[in-house]
């Protein structure tokens, strides 16, 4: 099967930016691929350094015009959509930053990031309250597919969950501008696919938003942590690997990690073994 990152930049204009990502989404169908990944809060231009009480007004429902659109074309082309948005909580006063899975136009999981930063210009924390539930993994028909979000790359314990619950695929909707963690960013996403034996769709955004300038560098990786293919640097694109799944069983027998964890032994990653010395 084929997997694609949606590389996007995006501006004021949300309806705009909404129909540049749905033709996005067309091209990665009509090239063939079964799951397609949008960056994070793709429709919308991300925080600033500074918190800003208007921001809020561009948060909207599960069911708003950013979700509606992803669910369409999943419907449309038949394919897994992950779709991520700034969500209006049922509860007033509460947002959250929210990755929904879409197989074949039906809504199979909504996950909320967990870890949120308040640092390096990100003060997430001002505006989202954190995810409680572990990342879970879809059902696609072809294979299992979990996700976590931007930040939460740098907690390895998240994309190993997914490998325990059976995934196969991990998708990572980032939107990451911080000229440090561009020197790591893709070691980072080769470590998730090494270690876990899986592939992973990184989808960022690109182009300058306030005084931030998205790097792009969206792509797939294969299980030996290799880049299958990427993104242009400077515009919107797609990334559209052509990859076989039985790799991810033949990567876990050959290298095999998850076999070979010790769980009795991280109690102290969980707070649950002894005291820190």
């Amino acid at each position: 099967m084929k997997l694609a990152a949606v590389q996007l930049r995006a501006t004021d204009d949300r309806a705009e930016t909404i129909e540049r990502a749905g033709d996005l989404l067309d091209a990665a169908a009509d090239q063939g691929a079964g799951i397609v990944l949008l960056p994070e809060l793709f429709a919308v231009p991300f925080v600033q350094p500074d918190p800003d009480p208007e921001y809020f007004r561009l948060a909207e429902s599960l069911d708003g015009p950013s979700n509606t659109m992803a669910a369409e074309r999943s419907r449309r082309a038949g394919i897994t959509v992950v779709s991520s948005i700034f969500e209006e909580g049922e509860v007033p006063g509460v947002y959250y930053n929210t990755a929904c899975t879409y197989v074949r136009g039906e809504l199979k999981s909504v996950y909320r990031k967990s870890h949120l930063p308040f640092s390096n210009g990100f003060p997430e924390k001002f505006y989202f309250r954190p995810g409680g539930t572990e990342p879970e993994v879809v059902d696609t028909g072809e294979t299992g597919v979990g996700t976590i979000i931007c930040y939460e790359r740098h907690f390895p314990e998240l994309s190993r969950i997914v490998a325990l619950r059976g995934g196969s695929v991990l998708c990572v909707p980032v939107a990451s501008a911080s000229a440090p963690m561009r020197e790591v960013f893709q070691l980072e996403l080769r470590a998730h696919a090494v270690f876990n034996g899986m592939f992973v769709i990184c989808s960022n955004r690109v182009g300058t938003e306030g005084v931030k300038e998205y790097f792009g560098l969206s792509a797939v990786y294969g299980p030996d942590g290799d880049v299958l293919a990427q993104a242009a640097d400077d515009r919107d694109d797609i990334a559209v690997a052509e990859v076989d799944l039985d790799r991810v069983a033949a990567t876990r027998r050959s290298r095999p990690f998850l076999r070979d964890r010790r769980p009795e032994l991280y109690g102290r990653l969980t707070g649950m073994g002894p005291a820190a010395p």
